[in-house]
C-alpha cells in the first residue's frame, strides 16, 4: 500500500509540472551554474523531439523564455527568461545574468561585437501603453565580478525598436524624439541611434522620421536599415496607418518605400535583402488584447525596388498563414514562421531568394512554436535557425526527470539546422 502511494504521489507531481508549463510558469532556471552538456540530437535517428530529426534543444527547465540572439562568435546565446536577460555557451547550460533580477524587466536584446548586449526593457513602475517607448540599456560584461553581474548603463529614455547588422557589426536603435511631456503638442518623431561597441560614442542621425518606429532591422551590407513606422498623432498622414522606409546611413535621411493600407498593421521588422528587395509580414489591425492574425491572417509580402506597391509572396501559397521572418546573413534566404493553411500546424520554413523555393524546416507534431516576431534568430554562419517551443498537450503527461531536465515541457530555446549558404548556392 504505501508503495502504491508513493507512485501515486509522483504521477500527481509529474502532472502539476505540466500544468505549469501549459501556463509558461514555473522555477527559474536563472541561477544554474552546471556546466552540463547538451546532448547532440545528430547521433541516431530515433532523435525526434517533436520538430522532425536533427533539431536540438539548447534550453532545459521552466521559466517563459524569448527573444533568442546568437553572439557574433557563434559561441554563445542570449534570451530573455522571466523578464530579465541571460547569457550561457550555445551547448551547455551555464547561465549568467546580465541584467539585475529585479526593478528591471528586458523585453529585447542585441549583441555588440566586444559581447556586450543592447537592452530595451523598462524599469520596476514604468507603465507601457502603446506608443510609449522602452529603455535603452546597455549590458556590458563585469570579468571582475564572481558573480553574474553585469554593468548596466542607461542610453535613453525612449527607445522604439532596434535590430543588429549581419554579424553584429553595429546595433540600429529607433529613438522617439518628441513629443515629450513638456511638448506634448509636437507630431510624433524618431530618429536613428547607431552604437558600434559598449565603449565607443553613439552616432545619432538627426534626420527625424515622422512617425513611430514599430520595427527595424539592419540591410545585410550594414549599410541602411528598413523601418516600420507607425503614425500615432492625428493629422500626421492618418493616425495608425503603417509605412515602410528605408534609410541609408550615408545619406543621413528616410526614404519612402510603401504605405500599407488602412486598417492594416505590420508585425515586427521589414526586412532587407541582397538584392534589394524588402519583405513584411502585415495584416488586419487586431483589437486590443487579441492575439496577431486571430481574426483575419497575416500575409507574408515583398516589395521590389522598382515598385512601391506591395505584392503577396505567391512562392507560400494561397493559403500560407506567415507570422515572423527573419533575413539570414548572407541576405539570400528568408527563415518564414508560418502555416501552410489555418488549419496545419506551425512550422519553420526557409525561402530560397535566388531560386524562389520554399522548404519546411521543421516537421512539426506536438509542438507549439512562439510566433513573436522576436522569437526567430539566425545563426552567424547561416547554418541554422533558432526558434523557441514547448509540447502542446491535451492533458497531464508524466516525465521521468527533474524539472531543470525537461525541454517539451516548457518553453524553451531549440537549434534547427537549415544547411549553409554554400549548399544553396550548389543546390540552386
Amino acid at each position: 500500500m504505501r508503495s502504491r502511494k508513493h507512485k501515486l504521489g509522483a504521477y500527481w507531481i509529474a502532472a502539476s509540472l505540466v500544468l505549469l508549463a501549459a501556463t509558461g510558469c514555473g522555477l527559474s532556471s536563472g541561477d544554474a551554474r552546471e556546466e552540463i552538456a547538451i546532448p547532440s540530437t545528430q547521433a541516431g535517428p530515433a532523435a525526434d523531439l517533436g520538430l522532425g530529426p536533427g533539431v536540438r534543444p539548447l534550453s532545459f527547465g521552466p521559466g517563459v523564455k524569448s527573444s533568442p540572439r546568437v553572439s557574433p562568435s557563434g559561441e554563445r546565446v542570449a534570451f530573455i527568461l522571466d523578464g530579465y536577460l541571460v547569457e550561457k555557451p550555445l551547448y551547455t547550460q551555464d547561465f549568467r545574468r546580465r541584467t539585475p533580477p529585479s526593478e528591471f524587466s528586458a523585453e529585447v536584446a542585441e549583441w555588440l561585437p566586444d559581447e556586450s548586449l543592447v537592452v530595451l526593457g523598462s524599469e520596476e513602475g514604468d507603465t507601457k501603453t502603446p506608443p510609449t517607448p522602452s529603455s535603452l540599456f546597455v549590458a556590458q560584461k563585469d570579468d571582475s565580478s564572481s558573480d553574474d553581474s553585469s554593468t548596466v548603463r542607461n542610453l535613453s529614455e525612449r527607445a522604439g525598436a532596434a535590430g543588429a547588422a549581419p554579424g553584429s557589426q553595429l546595433v540600429v536603435t529607433a529613438v522617439v524624439a518628441s513629443p515629450t511631456e513638456e511638448s506634448p503638442e509636437e507630431l510624433l518623431r524618431s530618429r536613428l541611434m547607431l552604437l558600434w561597441d559598449s565603449g565607443d560614442p553613439v552616432k545619432i542621425y538627426l534626420g527625424h522620421i515622422e512617425g513611430y518606429v514599430s520595427g527595424l532591422s539592419v540591410s545585410p551590407d550594414g549599410r541602411g536599415a528598413v523601418l516600420a513606422v507607425r503614425s500615432d498623432v492625428e493629422g500626421q498622414r492618418q493616425e495608425g496607418q503603417f509605412e515602410v522606409l528605408s534609410y541609408r546611413f550615408s545619406e543621413g535621411q528616410a526614404r519612402h518605400v510603401a504605405s500599407v493600407p488602412n486598417g492594416m498593421e505590420v508585425l515586427g521588422a521589414p526586412q532587407w535583402t541582397q538584392e534589394g528587395e524588402m519583405y513584411f509580414v502585415a495584416g488586419e489591425t487586431n483589437e486590443p488584447g487579441e492575439t496577431a492574425g486571430a481574426s483575419v491572417p497575416y500575409v507574408l509580402y515583398k516589395i521590389t525596388p522598382d515598385s512601391e506597391t506591395p505584392e503577396p509572396v505567391r512562392t507560400v501559397g494561397e493559403g500560407f498563414v506567415a507570422t515572423s521572418i527573419s533575413v539570414s546573413p548572407d541576405g539570400n534566404r528568408l527563415a518564414v514562421l508560418g502555416r501552410r493553411n489555418p488549419g496545419s500546424p506551425t512550422n519553420l520554413y526557409i525561402l530560397d531568394l535566388t531560386s524562389d523555393t520554399l522548404d519546411a524546416a521543421t516537421s512539426n507534431e506536438n509542438m507549439e512554436i512562439k510566433t513573436n516576431p522576436r522569437d526567430l534568430a539566425w545563426s552567424p554562419d547561416g547554418r541554422s535557425v533558432v526558434l523557441v517551443a514547448r509540447g502542446a498537450f491535451s492533458g497531464p503527461k508524466v516525465y521521468d526527470g527533474s524539472p531543470q531536465s525537461l525541454s517539451s515541457a516548457f518553453y524553451n530555446l531549440y537549434e534547427v539546422p537549415v544547411g549553409s549558404p554554400a549548399d544553396a548556392e550548389f543546390e540552386g
